[in-house]
């Protein structure tokens, strides 16, 4: 069998799909669209959460909200009233079905499950050419929203490893009111580590212990402190395994793999999807892909994930390398950027939202020495890492 589209988009994960839903609401003004993943179907694999502020993508999906959420940094913990910007979260199965329904909605735009691409693609005549088993295709141009196939760990300043149990309980021991946003665990000394509680019901929580460190960290890595949590929170009673999830985020990339040809472009979580100080990837996902089907309607061309604005990423840098050197006072780092700025202000920072006097106030909250400490050695290394880039 050989086709050929537009636009080939390898990689049926977030990114993929939402490009794809985008170029489907476009009707017959969509472009041919290929969508190649390799799973075999779609499940109920991940949860993504986000604040409700300035109307984000795909709200109505949502699952539950939060209009409390705690802090714990024992033996201190404060608990924050976010009723005005509640903290949602969405099941990926609502979101892949909503994708694939829009998708099968549109003639245009195919999505073939269970194929994986044996080579790399290559640029002909034709335009790209791809393989994948006995199927061949070729496209005028090409989105690679894939992993690298091989990540060193120095490819990212810090990574987020996390483990989750989504568990039921035979007692009440959850307030659905009420998440906890950051449990820190002052017992792991390789980096930070905290408990993340997502309480659906008295007896329904997705659990997730969560590090961040210089090295990537395993499912089984992680797995003694998610236990250890859940018999804290739960006073040892037995309990129901729902789900797992297991996920490694990269938190501030040091290098650009962008391809010189245009008509080629990489997208995802290891090209800008997610926000290097917290991971945070869903609403910047569906940001990009509104813009970049806008693009692909208007000029038929592929937009790649928007550059870090440059305060923005000056402070997340700075912090991420702060948090690597002092592993110890992240917690408290933390612990001071929600106790001492206006709430409002650290939900639009996190939000990708912030002003420029939204930023001054993080700033001004946080302690200054370890940031001066850490300045000269950032700055050597983003010249550096320009310079590489550049060379």
């Amino acid at each position: 069998m050989h086709s050929h589209v537009d636009l080939l988009i390898l990689g049926g994960g977030c990114a993929g799909l939402s490009l794809a839903s985008r170029l489907a609401e476009f009707g017959k003004d969509a472009p041919k669209v290929l969508i190649i993943e390799q799973r075999e179907s779609y499940t109920n694999d991940r949860t993504w959460c986000f604040w409700d502020i300035e109307k984000p993508a795909y709200k109505s999906l949502t699952s539950h909200a939060w209009s409390k959420f705690e802090v714990a940094n024992h033996p201190r913990s404060n608990v924050y009233n976010c009723s005005q910007y509640q903290y949602l979260m969405l099941e990926s199965h609502h979101f892949y079905e909503n994708a694939l329904g829009l998708i099968r909605s549109n003639a245009s735009i195919q999505l073939l499950l269970g194929q994986e691409v044996l080579s790399a693609p290559i640029k002909t005549e034709h335009g790209w050419y791809i393989k994948t088993g006995n199927l061949e295709f070729t496209a005028k141009q090409v989105l690679d929203t894939r992993p690298p196939k091989q990540v060193s760990h120095h490819y990212s300043v810090l990574w987020q490893s996390f483990v989750g149990y989504e568990i039921q309980t035979e007692s009440d021991y959850f307030s659905p009111e009420q998440m906890v946003l950051m449990e820190f665990d002052h017992t792991f000394k390789s980096g930070l580590a905290f408990t993340y509680i997502l309480p659906t019901t008295e007896k329904k929580a997705l659990i997730e212990y969560t590090v961040f460190s210089e090295n990537r960290m395993s499912e089984e890595d992680l797995m003694e402190g998610l236990k250890k949590s859940i018999g804290q929170h739960i006073a040892g009673s037995p309990y129901k395994i729902l789900r797992v999830e297991h996920g490694i985020l990269p938190m501030g990339n040091k290098l650009a793999t962008q391809n010189n040809d245009s008509s080629y472009l990489f997208a995802g979580l290891f090209e800008g999807a997610a926000r290097p100080s917290s991971g945070y990837a869903f609403q910047r996902i569906q940001s990009w892909a509104n813009k970049c089907a806008h693009s692909m309607l208007a000029n038929n061309t592929l937009y790649a994930f928007p550059k870090e604005k440059r305060l923005q990423s000056f402070m997340d840098g700075l912090f991420l390398n702060v948090i690597k050197k002092n592993p110890t006072i992240a917690a408290s780092l933390f612990e001071d950027l929600f106790r001492r700025c206006n709430l409002k202000t650290v939900v639009k920072f996190m939000s990708d939202q912030a002003s420029s006097s939204d930023c001054m106030q993080i700033i001004r909250a946080l302690p200054p020495k370890p940031f001066i400490e850490a300045l000269p050695r950032f700055i050597i290394q983003k010249i550096s890492n320009r310079l590489r880039l550049t060379s």
